[in-house]
């Protein structure tokens, strides 16, 4: 994971998101052991696009969806 994140200029966080998102398609032997991933996926348009994308690189903008913390000010300025 450390490996891929320096290979895209990027966090473990980044490809660990890339990775839940489905975007980055990765293996482990058992649970807790490291990634494998292929140089190949990294380059992918798949991630290509999800990093290109700004401020929130994995995760697609949804329009219908609700702030957690909508602006409760209703006065004038």
């Amino acid at each position: 994971m450390t490996e891929a994140a320096k290979e895209l200029g990027v966090t473990d966080h980044v490809i660990r998101r890339l990775i839940k998102d489905g975007i980055l398609p990765a293996n482990q032997v058992v649970d807790g052991a490291p990634y494998k991933i292929r140089t190949a996926d990294l380059h992918s348009d798949k991630v290509k696009n999800a990093l290109a994308r700004k401020g929130r690189p994995c995760r697609a903008d949804h329009e219908e969806q609700l702030s957690m913390f909508p602006s409760t000010y209703e006065g004038d300025a």
